[in-house]
């Protein structure tokens, strides 16, 4: 199986590296991609990956939801510390630094897990890395339109796009204990919720309710076609 989980992994990986590529410069389409990957996103968080961080923390019980808490109070308060002690030149890139630390240490994670899911069967594995696919590609294509032309240097972008690779060879190579998984899990959940709502959402005026709607529709089509495989 690590061969398929290996290939997988790449798979991700490209799809992450080229849709970072994507700029779409009409204001009307920007925000309906962006409306559509936050529906998606919110989607894929309340019935993915929350589901699958409470389910997996078989050894912390409730106290998953304090190191969900902890995740996100620490990214809230890295965040507040750029917006209140940085220039606002270099805040965006600043910003786009942090949150390419939490989805490189995400995507390390659903490698680990990628390869435990194929270990157990190859059907839930491989079912497993279609809503991953599709929210990792438009995620990063939306965000990519929320930071406009603010470029990723290449070896950055190398390394986001290996980062499943990694976490599959990491799980192949290193027994990761059920509770520091759990917490890893919980932790990254709780970064996410953060950066979901407070970054995909579009604020006040700006979105297209039509297109989020259909992001939330697309996503709970895949659900149901992989339900039981989500993480």
């Amino acid at each position: 199986m690590i061969y398929l989980a290996i290939c997988y992994g790449l798979l991700l990986g490209v799809i992450h590296f080229f849709s970072e590529s994507i700029q779409v410069s009409k204001s009307r389409a920007r925000w309906r991609l962006i409306s559509f990957a936050a529906g998606l996103s919110i989607a894929y968080l309340f019935l993915d990956l929350l589901p699958h961080t409470y389910h997996t923390a078989v050894d912390l019980r409730e106290w998953v939801f304090l190191f969900l808490l902890l995740g996100f109070t620490v990214f809230h308060l890295i965040e507040k510390y750029i917006y209140q002690h940085t220039e606002s030149d270099r805040r965006m890139k600043d910003l786009k630094e942090v949150h390419s630390i939490a989805f490189f240490v995400y995507h390390f994670s659903v490698g680990i897990a990628l390869e435990e899911i194929l270990r157990a069967s190859v059907l839930e594995g491989s079912l497993f890395v279609v809503p991953v696919a599709f929210h990792a590609g438009l995620s990063s294509a939306s965000l990519s339109g929320i930071h406009g032309d603010l470029r990723e240097r290449m070896w950055v972008r190398v390394l986001l796009s290996l980062s499943t690779l990694a976490g599959v060879l990491f799980a192949t190579l290193i027994h990761v204990p059920a509770i520091l998984y759990s917490i890893l899990v919980s932790l990254i959940a709780g970064v996410l919720l953060y950066i979901i709502v407070r970054e995909f959402l579009p604020h006040e005026e700006k979105g297209k309710p039509l297109y989020f709607v259909l992001g939330l529709i697309f996503f709970l089509g895949l659900h149901l076609i992989t339900s039981g495989t989500g993480w």
